[in-house]
C-alpha cells in the first residue's frame, strides 16, 4: 500500500504552511487508518494545508497517485471524501490558464504556478478510468461519489455516459441511483450535441417509471429539463408535489430512519464540521433531499412559469412547514425574477402569516418587503397579521435584533413601501424614536408629499434637533426625506443645512438633491444656488448638483448651462450622469450642448435620451436606444419612458416593446438570477420592472388607438 511513497522528495516541496512537505507521507497514511477520528484529521489536513482553499501546490500534484490508490482500495472507509477530493483537486472539466489569477510579479514564477493546476487537472484526468471501475465498488457511497466524479474530470464523455446508463439496471442503492440519474443529466448537459438526443429517453424513461423512489422520479425529472425540456411529461408537476408529499409522510428519512446513526467520534476539524451541519440541516428539514431536488427543478425550468408557478403553489400549501420555509424563499426568487401571471402566488404567500410558526411568518414578510410594489392585493393579510398578533399576546424574542427586523417590524414596512395609510402611526413612531433607518426615503417615497402633514413635523424636529458638529448618516436621511414630502415649513432647515454643510460634502449633496425635490416651492433657495452654480464657488465639486437644484426651482436654462458642460467634461460617471439628466429635462433650450453628446465614443442610454430631448431627431436616437434595449437591459425603464415621449415616432420598437410584454422574466433577471438568490439576497428590482411594463403597454396602446 502507497508504493513509493517514501522516494518521494516531500521536503523540496511545500504546500500553505510550510516549504517543506514532510507531514504530508502522514496525511496520506492517516487516510488509511482504522481510525475514523484519525482519517478526519487526515482529511481536514489535506484541504487545509496541500489543497488551502482551493490552492494547488507541488505537493498537492504528488499527492495525486497516492490518493488513487487509496480510493481504488476494497474496504477502506471513507473512500468517498477522497474521491471528491481529487475531483477538487483537478479544479473542473476544462481549467482556462487566463482564469487562473497568478499571484506573482515574474512571468516565470507565474508560469509555474499556472502550470502546478494544469498538471493537477490532467494528472486526475489521465486517471479517471478508475473512477469507472469504482461505479461497481460494494461502498454505495463510493459508487455515488464515482458518478459524479465521471462527469468532471473524465476526458470520454460517451464512456462515461454508456458506463453510468449500463450501471442503472443493476443499481439498487437510493442514493447512488439518484447519483447515476444526475451524472447521466450533467454529462448530457455539458455535451448536449453529442449526448442529448441519447439522453432524452432514458431519462424521461427513468420520470415515468421511477416506481414508488419518488425522489429518483424528481432528480430524472430534473435532469430531463436541463437537458431536453420538450420532453418533459404534461404531469411534471405532479410528479414533483408527489416527492414532497411522501417526504412528508415518512417525516424522517426512510433511510435513516430505517438504519441507526453510526457512532463516529466528534474532531475538531472542518471535514467532521461540515458532516455534523449535513446532518443538522436533513434532520430539520426532516425531508431527505426533496428541497434541494425542487431548487434544483425550479433551476432547471427556468421560464417555464407554467409550470414552476403551480410548482410553487403546491410547495407552498405543504403540510410540512419545514417544506414550506424552503418554499417562501423559492417565492421571492421567483416573483423578483419572474412576472407573476396573477394573484394566486401573492395569496399563498400571505397565507403563511396565518400559521403559528414565527419563523414562517417573519419568512414570508421579508420577501413581501421586496414584493411591495405588486402585494397591494394582500395588505389586508398583513394588518390582520398585526391586528392578530396585538390581540392575542404574541411575544418575540428582540436578542438585540433592530426593530425593521422583528416580525412587526418587517409587517408595517410592507404596508409602508405600498404607502397604506394603516401604516403611517406606526412609521411616525418609528422615525420619532429611533434613527432614520435606510430603507426611509424609500416608505417616504411610496406615500410621497401627501404625508408630508403626518410625517413631516417628525422629520423637521429631528433635523433641528441635530448638533450642527454631527455629519451622521442621520442629517442626510433627514435631508432626503423632507426633501420627498416637501415639507414646506422645513424649507428653511434644509436651505440653513446647504448654508452651513462646510466640509461636510455628504450632507451639501443631500441637502442640493432636496431641493431640487421642492422645485418651484423653494424659491427663496434660489440666491445661495446661484452663488454655488457661478462666481467664486465654480469649482464646487457638487456645482452639477447645485445646477440640478437651480433648475428645478429657478427653471432658468442660461444660468445652469456652463455648470452642466463642465459636468459633461467630468471624468466621474456620476456626475456626468446627472448632467444629462438635466439636460434632457430642459429639452431644446440646451442645444448648445447637443454636440457634447455627440462625441467619438459610442453613445450610451443617457447621451441619446437627453439628445433626443434636445434635439426631436427619433432617426439619430432610435438606433442606438434599440441597440442598448438589447444589450443592457438594466436601461430598459429609462428607453421605454423615452419611447413613450415620442409617440408614434416610436414605431420602429413596437416588435422589442411587445417582446418585452411577453417575457416572462423580469427585464434584470439573467442566467445567474436563482443561483444568486439560493446564498445572497440579491432581490428588490421589482419598481423599475413594473414601471417598465406600464409604459411598455402606453407605447402599444397608443398604436392600437391610433
Amino acid at each position: 500500500m502507497l508504493t513509493g511513497i517514501d522516494d518521494v522528495d516531500w521536503a523540496s516541496m511545500g504546500h500553505a504552511y510550510t516549504d517543506s512537505a514532510t507531514d504530508v507521507p502522514d496525511l496520506l497514511w492517516g487516510l488509511a487508518s482504522e481510525d475514523p477520528a484519525r482519517r478526519d484529521i487526515a482529511l481536514d489536513g489535506l484541504y487545509g494545508a496541500v489543497h488551502h482553499q482551493g490552492d494547488v501546490y507541488d505537493s498537492t500534484v504528488a499527492c495525486i497517485p497516492f490518493l488513487f490508490e487509496l480510493a481504488s482500495m476494497p474496504g477502506l472507509p471513507d473512500r468517498a471524501a477522497i474521491v471528491r477530493l481529487l475531483c477538487s483537486v483537478a479544479g473542473g472539466r476544462d481549467p482556462d490558464p487566463a482564469e487562473l489569477d497568478a499571484p506573482f510579479e515574474d512571468e516565470r514564477e507565474n508560469a509555474a504556478y499556472v502550470q502546478l493546476y494544469l498538471d493537477a487537472w490532467a494528472g486526475v484526468r489521465e486517471r479517471a478510468d478508475a473512477f469507472l471501475t469504482l461505479l461497481d465498488d460494494p461502498d454505495p457511497e463510493v459508487r455515488a461519489a464515482a458518478a459524479e466524479a465521471l462527469t468532471e474530470v473524465h476526458p470520454q464523455p460517451t464512456r462515461v455516459f454508456d458506463a453510468l446508463c449500463g450501471r442503472l439496471p443493476v443499481e439498487r442503492d437510493p442514493g447512488a441511483l439518484r447519483a447515476l440519474v444526475g451524472a447521466i443529466g450533467e454529462v448530457a448537459g455539458a455535451h448536449p450535441e453529442q449526448l442529448g438526443d441519447t439522453a432524452e429517453p432514458v431519462l424521461r424513461e427513468m420520470v415515468l417509471s421511477g416506481g414508488a423512489d419518488h425522489e429518483l422520479r424528481l432528480a430524472a425529472l430534473v435532469q430531463l429539463a436541463r437537458c431536453a425540456p420538450r420532453a418533459l411529461p404534461a404531469n411534471s408537476v405532479g410528479i414533483a408535489l408527489d416527492t414532497l408529499r411522501s417526504a412528508y409522510e415518512r417525516k424522517a428519512s426512510a433511510a435513516r430512519a430505517a438504519e441507526p446513526a453510526r457512532e463516529r467520534p466528534r474532531t475538531d476539524t472542518m471535514v467532521s464540521y461540515l458532516r455534523d451541519l449535513e446532518a443538522t440541516h436533513y434532520a430539520l428539514a426532516d425531508t431527505d433531499a426533496t428541497p434541494d431536488l425542487l431548487l434544483e427543478l425550479h433551476h432547471a425550468l427556468g421560464d417555464r412559469t407554467d409550470l414552476r408557478f403551480p410548482l410553487l403553489l403546491g410547495q407552498l400549501g405543504s403540510a410540512d412547514w419545514g417544506q414550506r420555509m424552503a418554499a417562501i424563499r423559492m417565492a421571492g426568487a421567483l416573483m423578483t425574477g419572474w412576472r407573476i401571471p396573477d394573484d394566486e402566488p401573492l395569496l399563498a404567500l400571505a397565507g403563511q402569516l396565518r400559521e403559528p410558526e414565527l419563523r414562517l411568518n417573519k419568512a414570508a414578510l421579508t420577501e413581501l418587503r421586496y414584493l411591495a410594489p405588486v402585494a397591494r392585493v394582500v395588505a389586508d393579510d398583513v394588518v390582520a397579521f398585526v391586528e392578530d398578533w396585538w390581540e392575542s399576546g404574541r411575544t418575540e424574542p428582540m436578542d438585540g435584533l433592530r426593530w425593521l427586523d422583528t416580525a412587526i417590524g418587517r409587517a408595517m414596512e410592507v404596508l409602508a413601501l405600498q404607502g397604506d395609510d394603516r401604516a403611517l402611526n406606526a412609521l411616525k413612531s418609528v422615525l420619532s424614536r429611533l434613527d432614520p433607518p435606510e430603507e426611509t426615503a424609500r416608505w417616504l417615497t411610496a406615500y410621497g408629499p401627501e404625508a408630508g402633514a403626518e410625517l413631516g413635523p417628525v422629520l423637521h424636529e429631528r433635523l433641528a434637533d441635530l448638533d450642527p458638529d454631527d455629519q451622521g448618516v442621520t442629517r442626510r436621511r433627514l435631508l432626503d426625506g423632507l426633501g420627498i414630502l416637501r415639507h414646506q415649513p422645513s424649507l428653511p432647515l434644509v436651505i440653513a443645512a446647504l448654508r452651513d454643510s462646510g466640509d461636510d460634502a455628504a450632507a451639501r449633496r443631500h441637502a442640493l438633491k432636496a431641493l431640487a425635490r421642492y422645485g418651484t416651492a423653494a424659491a427663496q433657495a434660489a440666491p445661495l444656488l446661484r452663488e454655488r452654480v457661478s462666481g467664486a464657488a465654480a469649482r464646487d465639486p457638487d456645482r452639477t448638483e447645485a445646477a440640478a437644484a437651480l433648475w428645478a426651482v429657478t427653471g432658468d436654462a442660461e444660468a445652469v448651462l456652463p455648470a452642466l458642460s463642465a459636468g459633461l467634461r467630468s471624468e466621474h460617471r456620476y456626475e456626468r450622469r446627472a448632467a444629462l439628466q438635466v439636460i434632457g429635462s430642459i429639452g431644446p433650450a440646451a442645444v448648445s450642448l447637443a454636440a457634447s453628446l455627440r462625441g467619438p465614443e459610442p453613445q450610451g442610454v443617457d447621451e441619446a435620451v437627453a439628445l433626443w430631448r434636445i434635439t426631436g431627431d427619433t432617426e439619430e436616437a432610435l438606433p442606438v436606444l434599440s441597440h442598448h434595449w438589447t444589450a443592457q437591459p438594466v436601461h430598459r425603464p429609462e428607453i421605454a419612458a423615452c419611447l413613450v415621449e415620442m409617440g408614434p415616432a416610436a414605431a420602429p420598437t413596437l416588435p422589442l416593446v411587445r417582446a418585452e410584454l411577453s417575457s416572462p422574466r423580469r427585464h434584470r433577471t439573467d442566467t445567474t438570477h436563482e443561483t444568486a438568490h439560493a446564498g445572497v439576497n440579491v432581490r428588490g428590482d421589482v419598481t423599475s420592472d413594473e414601471e417598465l411594463l406600464r409604459d411598455c403597454r402606453r407605447v402599444v396602446a397608443a398604436f392600437e388607438t391610433d
